[in-house]
């Protein structure tokens, strides 16, 4: 009966793989073989999790025979604790998936081949047993210089168990420009993920640093300082005994500490203070209003590509017309975003825009969650007839641990690719309102007041020219501000 049952799984997965690519055979093939490992490396993960319970709860060690007696046990909640080994068919990805988690460049990783986790020389470049006891909180920082001729190299948490099982794989592909996470388990490989907010930053000849933040949920990544991705435990992290570093690498030094936040800062990742143009309080002004609200982007914005020489004739700009790199982080003073102020934000849509954000929050941390007073998310359309600079524009707010109800609406947001732009969000009496080129776009009602704001964070497919904080006067005259909304303004 069993080998009957196998019999029709397989024809099944057979079926399925050629229903899915058009039966076509080279793919139908590689689909099928792809589905079958992810399952397999599904239960041996389902196998590491029911041994941990069993022993932690239950206070003895769980075997495979165990595993086949409580196959059925339903008192494990695994859509919780294994959502990211879960298998997800080829060719059925849903790029939303990452919208949700604020991935905004999205980076697609080549097919899975096991050649790109094998090195010539098997030796690691540094290994470590004495990492002392995981619990959230704790840090690995592992820094190194990259040769020249640096293909790849890899950062491993290793059990230390027959099958020498990979908790997180940390694997930076220098040609192919992003940073590949995954686990192994009793030699299996599960699902690649490649996909992150941050631009690819290591660079061959060049030194880094990868830290490592251990919480209840998740190993949080960052790169130069820099938040990078976040990976969900596929295997329980407190069974982790071994770091490792292998592959083209050199001058490779780690250091363990106990964190109260995350992401550790480093020159290059330093918060910017944002400049604030108040110097009148004058409450009225007696000029035009087109006078009052016009950017400061210049006419032609010089752009630099990085991977132009000093010397090539292109470059003839001064570096400072570069903008501001992202992830944005500004500073404003406590109490300075209040009614009657507005944070003015320059700068241009990249051409093949999917999304950003803007956070305008207390703290710079991203672990733990910083408390966000508006966040702001416009995202693109991806359809080919979907109207340039239509966007659906997500509001929402983050406190008492966790997000509020979110708002989102379909509009025209003004936004061009290419096109360079000035976003307004204006502190009102009761709402954060929001103006492109100085149209009113959307608002969203206080849930936290404004004044605990002091940080400002910016990521996505933009690029900045300047963050600044500014008044909004009244027209003398009339009783309605340089920035206001239309729905809600009685001339005198």
């Amino acid at each position: 009966m069993t080998a009957i049952t196998l019999l029709i799984r397989e024809l099944y997965d057979l079926s399925d793989a050629f229903w899915h690519n058009q039966f076509h055979f080279e793919r139908s093939l590689r689909y099928y073989h792809t589905k079958r490992r992810l399952q397999l490396f599904h239960s041996h993960c389902r196998e590491h999790w029911m041994r941990e319970y069993r022993k932690n709860r239950l206070g003895y060690e769980y075997n495979q025979t165990d595993s086949m007696q409580h196959a059925g046990d339903t008192s494990i909640d695994f859509a919780a604790i294994e959502a990211s080994t879960c298998y997800q068919a080829i060719g059925n990805f849903d790029r939303q998936q990452l919208n949700d988690l604020n991935d905004i460049e999205i980076v697609d990783g080549k097919e899975f081949n096991a050649s790109f986790y094998e090195y010539s020389d098997a030796q690691p470049k540094f290994q470590t047993d004495q990492i002392g006891e995981l619990v959230e909180g704790v840090s690995f920082t592992f820094t190194g210089k990259i040769p020249i001729n640096c293909e790849r190299f890899s950062i491993n948490f290793v059990y230390n168990n027959e099958a020498r099982d990979i908790a997180l794989h940390i694997n930076p592909r220098l040609p192919q420009n992003y940073i590949v996470r995954n686990t192994k388990v009793y030699d299996v490989w599960g699902r690649e993920e490649v996909s992150s907010a941050l631009p690819f930053l290591l660079r061959r000849g060049d030194k880094f640093a990868i830290q490592v933040l251990i919480t209840s949920a998740c190993y949080m990544i960052s790169v130069n300082g820099h938040h990078f991705a976040e990976y969900a435990h596929r295997l329980p992290y407190g069974n982790v005994k071994i770091l490792e570093v292998k592959g083209d690498v050199e001058e490779i030094g780690m250091e363990r500490t106990i964190v109260q936040s995350y992401p550790r800062r480093l020159a290059e990742s330093a918060a910017r203070s944002i400049d604030a143009h108040l110097d009148s309080e004058e409450d009225e002004v007696d000029c035009n209003v087109n006078k009052n609200i016009t950017n400061t982007i210049p006419h032609e914005w010089c752009l630099i590509n990085s991977k132009l020489s000093d010397n090539s004739p292109k470059n003839n700009c001064n570096t400072s017309d570069l903008g501001l790199t992202l992830p944005y982080y500004g500073t404003l003073l406590p109490k300075s975003l209040k009614e009657g102020r507005c944070l003015k934000i320059e700068g241009r849509v990249r051409l093949l825009p999917h999304s950003f954000y803007i956070n305008l929050q207390q703290g710079q941390n991203i672990w733990p969650h910083p408390i966000i007073a508006f966040h702001l998310n416009p995202r693109f359309s991806q359809t080919s007839n979907g109207a340039i600079g239509k966007a659906i524009v997500c509001r929402n707010a983050w406190y008492n641990g966790g997000w509020a109800q979110e708002e989102r609406s379909e509009l025209d947001t003004n936004l061009r690719p290419g096109r360079t732009f000035c976003l307004a969000i204006v502190c009102s009496h009761d709402s954060f309102e929001v103006y492109v080129n100085n149209q009113f776009i959307t608002e969203f009602k206080y849930q936290i007041k404004p004044d605990m704001i002091d940080t400002v964070y910016i990521q996505g497919d933009v690029k900045l020219w300047k963050v600044t904080l500014e008044l909004n006067p009244i027209i003398k005259g009339k009783n309605i501000r340089i920035y206001h909304n239309p729905l809600y303004t009685e001339e005198s």
